[in-house]
């Protein structure tokens, strides 16, 4: 049995990349985490008899993860499992705006979602799973933005460099370990989600680049969810795991 925990899946990719899972992977428990629950997901799960467990959690909650893990690891059956996988896709594009203008409690929010979560959990994960001897994997999501300036854009550039070096460092401390933990950084590129209209509906004064991102969807160039969520499954599960490098979905096109 693969185990799959994924965070962020009442929408977006999250909720592409569980749907396609269940498609497609047998034998599978899939543990969704996410403020929110996705009742369609949950129908699939039944109509497909996967095994399906949701935690209801707020990841700005940063102080709450590392009983969070715990409480996932205590509902999977570790002596079936074959593989345990956990994909840290939650994340905020907010506060669009320049640096002088962030108030403390905007920037706090984003690094807490988009960099402190995922390395709480990934800590914990590693943490809890030491002693299995099983293909033990981690995938955070990044952004091409994490490789260079944006105008308006210093907590989310900032906090996805930063999954791009603790991913790097996490896998250099596992890399000698037997049954040690693999992980990458999964750049998707822009993809047609709701994070995609909250960025289009920021102001060109805080948002240079703001008639890029809303010619993106006029011309149809937005990658639709459900094949970044493949290529991303292709990913999670393929022999030749890059461990600790930094993955552009261009690559796998």
């Amino acid at each position: 049995m693969k185990a799959v925990i994924i965070t962020g899946t009442s929408r977006g990719l999250g909720a592409a990349l569980s749907k396609h899972l269940m498609e497609k992977v047998e034998n599978l428990h899939l543990i969704s985490i996410a403020r929110n629950s996705n009742l369609e997901m949950e129908e699939m799960a039944r109509q497909k008899r996967v095994k399906l467990d949701f935690i209801k959690a707020d990841l700005a909650q940063t102080d709450t993860l590392e009983a969070l893990m715990e409480k996932v690891f205590a509902c999977i059956d570790m002596e079936k499992i074959t593989g345990l996988y956990l994909v840290n896709n939650a994340g905020v594009v907010e506060p669009i705006t320049p640096l002088s203008k962030t108030r403390t409690a905007d920037l706090e929010k984003n690094l807490a979602i988009n960099l402190t979560a995922p390395m709480v959990l990934t800590a914990a994960f590693m943490r809890l799973s030491r002693r299995l001897k099983v293909e033990k994997r981690v995938v955070t999501i990044t952004s091409g933005a994490s490789k260079r300036a944006v105008y308006g854009w210093s907590a989310y550039c900032s906090a996805k460099a930063g999954v791009n070096l603790f991913t790097a460092c996490a896998a250099e401390e596992e890399k000698d370990k037997e049954f040690g933990v693999q992980l990458i950084a999964f750049s998707p590129g822009v993809v047609d989600t709701d994070m995609q209209a909250t960025i289009r509906s920021s102001s060109q004064e805080d948002f240079k680049q703001l008639e890029d991102f809303v010619n993106f969807k006029k011309e149809g160039t937005l990658r639709p969810p459900a094949f970044v969520a493949e290529k991303l499954a292709e990913v999670l599960f393929t022999d030749h795991f890059p461990s600790g490098e930094f993955v552009d979905i261009k690559e796998l096109l």
